[in-house]
């Protein structure tokens, strides 16, 4: 499907492993940055939300094909998210992009993480990228480390962590940042 192939594109173009880093971060900035009049960065971001939020692009229900479907979706725009906000913290850009568009990532962003983290026993690999994109996120934000105490994510990312020290290593070990950064706000 388009869409599928969309995302890998997507994930390749920010990821300076893959590509150019400049050409990299442009297309993080682009994905994350609030800019009306880029119509296409919009759309992006309207597509993670409504992946994150509804675990659809659409209002498809019940086809188990079509669940596959999304789920595979979801997954590959938390993975998109993680790269993203990996690249744009390691080259000191991140705490501007949530500056900028700071509705989307308190509101949307955070509280979506956070359930993608809470469901970790029935989707381990979505839990991963989510714990991945909170430990960024709150490295560069004291706001979203905010927001994400009152969305109880350090007790969700405690459970993911227990799950994975016996299921999943890498959600474990993706845990611990996330961890650390609430407990010493807390």
């Amino acid at each position: 499907d388009l869409n599928i192939m969309a995302f890998e594109c997507l994930i390749a173009l920010v990821d300076p492993l893959r590509t150019l880093p400049d050409v990299a971060l442009n297309a993080c900035k682009t994905i994350v940055a609030n800019d009306s009049k880029d119509k296409s960065a919009s759309e992006i971001r309207g597509a993670i939300a409504a992946l994150l939020r509804n675990g659809s692009l659409h209002d498809d229900e019940g086809d188990a094909i079509i669940s596959d479907f999304n789920e595979t979706l979801k997954n590959l725009a938390l993975c998109l998210l993680s790269k993203t906000f990996a690249n744009m913290l390691n080259k000191r850009c991140l705490e501007t992009a949530i500056q900028d568009n700071s509705e989307w990532f308190l509101d949307t962003l955070i509280p979506s993480l956070v359930d993608a983290v809470k469901n970790a026993k029935d989707r381990p690999h979505d839990a991963l990228y989510a714990s991945d994109c909170l430990s960024n996120l709150l490295r560069a934000s004291k706001d979203l480390l905010k927001r994400a105490d009152e969305e109880n994510a350090l007790s969700a990312l405690e459970e993911a962590k227990a799950f994975g020290s016996t299921h999943h290593k890498s959600l474990a070990n993706a845990t611990e940042k996330g961890i650390t950064m609430l407990e010493s706000y807390s």
